[in-house]
C-alpha cells in the first residue's frame, strides 16, 4: 500500500507524541500498574512534565521501528 492511499478514517487513532501513563496503558490494553512499573524501570521511554510522568509515544515508535529494520535486515542478511 502506498503512503497515499492510507485512509485517515481507517487508523486506529490520532497519535500522540507524550501521554499520561494512565492513557497508555489503557489504549495499549494494559493494566496501568503493569505500564507505571515498565516505566518506572525504563521498559517505556517517559518523560516528567510538571508532576506528571508522561509515556514518550514518539520515541517508543521510532526505537520499534529502528528495531524492526535492524530485525528485517538480519533476516534479509542471513538468507544470502
Amino acid at each position: 500500500m502506498e503512503l497515499e492511499e492510507l485512509e485517515p478514517s481507517k487508523l486506529i487513532g490520532p497519535q500522540q507524541d507524550v501521554e499520561t501513563v494512565e492513557s497508555w496503558a489503557d489504549r495499549n490494553g494494559l493494566t496501568y500498574g503493569t505500564a507505571r512499573a515498565w516505566a518506572m524501570k525504563g521498559v517505556l521511554p517517559t518523560v516528567k512534565l510538571g508532576k506528571r510522568r508522561m509515556v514518550n509515544s514518539a520515541l517508543l515508535r521510532t526505537w520499534l521501528l529502528e528495531l524492526s529494520a535492524r530485525s528485517l535486515g538480519i533476516r534479509s542478511g542471513s538468507r544470502a
